[in-house]
């Protein structure tokens, strides 16, 4: 007798594992017999499956706005990129609200799938956060509650993604810098897009964690990193962005390097911003010779082709330390450079155009003109 029930326990136990809820979320019978699920599971999963589930007019029903989200459980995740794969579910919902509304209780539907047991519908939720609970303290605190206990790895970068302008916020701050030594570097390259945010500025710690992503051991996280960090406008990393302009083993982060610059001293298109010492290492660095293919690199010349008319005349007020006729000098150098990305060279001719005398534009076609040894000068002057 004891046997059989020691039998019966071990039973009870190993079902009770088999049914344990992920995350908070329902039990396999439970959700594959809800409604909505029974629906979803009714149609083919194709857009047009999808959107034949709804048979009301103008208002989904409950059930009917349940099943769409439902759907993302179909759909695989990207285990690399931490992104879903190609999936009708997007498309076919966006064909639905074409013509019908979400329910009245559309967010209450919403957070109680922030609990479900499937990785894509909790993304989705999560990613919709801020159209549900809005920016407000209380309503960051309840996501990162969430996401602290959370376990996939797909849900948390979709979390770190919908509170990256929210860092202000202690919490929410104190979770992405908890992200920052995840394992996985897709989740690392997210923290380093939300840290290197203009609503990042300014707060604590901040800079250390730049830092350690800059010297990620993933390039894919170094370039975001360094492509996204002049956004905080500190002019401290000035010299961490020189370090890696000034490494060749870099190379293929200059552009990233450059951009953060420009965001620091020419911040196009809000010309809000001034920095002398971004201003003098961007300089330096298209001075920088020999030149190659490579270096500088070809799409981080072109930025001051562009200005935003409105705000460009108070920004020049305030740099006075940009001269003009300086930064012609260094374009036309690299414009008559053949060592240079071609691609790099045209792009210079444009700023040229842009910011300089007829003079200065006439004067560096006919020096590529006349250089016999050039074979891409038609390529750069023509128009």
């Amino acid at each position: 007798m004891k046997k059989s029930i020691l039998i019966l326990a071990i039973a009870a136990l190993l079902t009770s594992c088999f049914q344990t809820k992920d995350k908070g979320g329902m039990e396999n019978s439970e959700a594959n017999n809800s409604p909505a699920m029974k629906l979803l599971n009714s149609v083919d999963f194709t857009k047009e499956g999808l959107v034949s589930m709804v048979k009301s007019k103008d208002v989904l029903t409950d059930v009917e706005y349940e099943a769409l989200i439902l759907a993302y459980s179909k759909v695989g995740i990207d285990k690399d990129r931490l992104e879903l794969d190609n999936n009708p579910v997007s498309s076919a919902t966006s064909e639905v609200m074409k013509d019908h509304k979400a329910p009245a209780n559309a967010n209450e539907i919403k957070k109680k799938l922030l609990n479900n047991e499937y990785p894509q519908v909790r993304g989705y939720v999560v990613s919709s956060f801020k159209s549900i609970f809005g920016t407000s303290s209380s309503d960051c605190n309840e996501l990162v509650k969430m996401l602290k206990e959370e376990k996939n790895d797909y849900v948390i970068k979709c979390g770190i993604k919908t509170l990256a302008n929210e860092m202000k916020e202690p919490a929410v701050a104190e979770f992405i810098f908890s992200q920052v030594g995840n394992k996985h570097p897709a989740i690392r390259t997210q923290c380093a897009y939300a840290i290197g945010n203009s609503w990042t500025e300014g707060v604590k710690g901040a800079k250390e964690a730049v830092l350690k992503l800059m010297n990620d051991k993933d390039p894919d996280v170094q370039k975001a990193m360094y492509g996204s960090c002049g956004k905080l406008h500190d002019p401290t990393l000035v010299p961490e962005i020189v370090k890696a302009l000034n490494d060749p083993a870099k190379v293929d982060l200059h552009s990233d390097c450059v951009k953060s610059l420009y965001a620091m001293w020419y911040d196009y298109p809000f010309h809000k911003q001034t920095n002398k010492e971004a201003y003098e290492a961007t300089l330096a660095y298209f001075k920088k010779t020999p030149r190659t293919d490579k270096d500088p690199a070809w799409n981080s010349v072109g930025e001051l082709a562009t200005q935003a008319e409105s705000n460009y005349a108070q920004w020049r007020s305030k740099a006075t330390y940009f001269k003009p006729e300086e930064y012609v000098a260094v374009m036309s150098d690299i414009a008559k450079d053949i060592n240079a990305n071609w691609l790099a060279r045209k792009a210079a001719i444009k700023v040229i155009k842009k910011i300089g005398k007829p003079s200065d534009l006439e004067a560096v076609k006919k020096a590529i003109e006349s250089n016999s040894n050039d074979s891409k000068k038609d390529l750069v002057i023509r128009d």
